[in-house]
């Protein structure tokens, strides 16, 4: 009954990961803000909610540490860029919710848990490739902890960060997707911890150029509107 049930979890996991990684492109593609672009942009999230739910559960069941904490770093990703479309006013005192400082915290304990254990593990000579992984993951979500922290406390806003958080966040949850079938189906790349990383060695670059294209945009005089439908929550 244990095993049914696990591979109930399982396929469930693998199915939803599919999901995520088929539906993502799509929201991509359709104009931003429109319908589509939510209807499918919802489908994302709650993908990788239930990617994220299942990876924890079989982590714990089948003891994988490694499993479950890189589920919890791309959901932290796609979560922050989900609460970001609720942060339309931060340039006019809003401040953040209970849930955000609770997300940035756990997240900011989990990937402050993989950079010291990847870090540590090279310091002590233990080349690894789950070392590698640890580390580059554990950092990149150390700053993107330290970005929305940062960004719900400063003193001076960009109208428009939302945006840029939105994109940021949604886009490195892809890439973690990514990087889960990467490591998964494409075993022919090696070494192993490139199977992880080459999603975000191209991916990180081409977010940096997408996200900057809007904020040239933006700063030209162009209207919100007239890059991105907009609803104020």
């Amino acid at each position: 009954m244990e095993e049914q049930l696990i591979n109930v979890i399982r396929w469930t996991h693998i199915a939803s990961g599919f999901t995520a990684l088929v539906v993502a492109p799509v929201a991509m593609i359709v104009r931003k803000g429109g319908d589509a672009h939510r209807l499918w942009g919802k489908v994302f999230f709650y993908a990788m909610a239930v990617v994220a739910i299942t990876a924890i559960v079989i982590g714990i069941v089948r003891p994988n540490i490694f499993l479950a904490m890189v589920a919890l770093f791309s959901f932290h990703l796609v979560a922050s860029g989900y609460r970001s479309l609720y942060h339309k006013k931060l340039h006019e005192g809003q401040k953040p919710a209970t849930m955000d400082i609770v997300l940035q915290a756990t997240a900011g304990l989990i990937n402050g848990g993989l950079f010291i254990w990847g870090f540590t593990s090279l310091v002590l000579g233990h080349r690894s490739n789950s070392a590698i992984i640890f580390l580059v993951f554990g950092l990149i979500g150390s700053l993107m902890v330290w970005r929305n922290i940062q960004r719900f406390y400063k003193h001076s806003h960009d109208k428009h960060e939302w945006l840029f958080a939105h994109m940021s966040g949604f886009l490195g949850g892809y890439i973690a997707t990514v990087s889960a079938f990467s490591a998964v189906n494409m075993e022919f790349i090696k070494p192993v911890w490139l199977q992880w990383l080459w999603p975000t060695i191209i991916g990180t670059p081409l977010i940096i150029l997408w996200v900057n294209s809007y904020k040239k945009k933006l700063t030209r005089g162009k209207r919100t509107r007239d890059v991105v439908e907009t609803r104020i929550h």
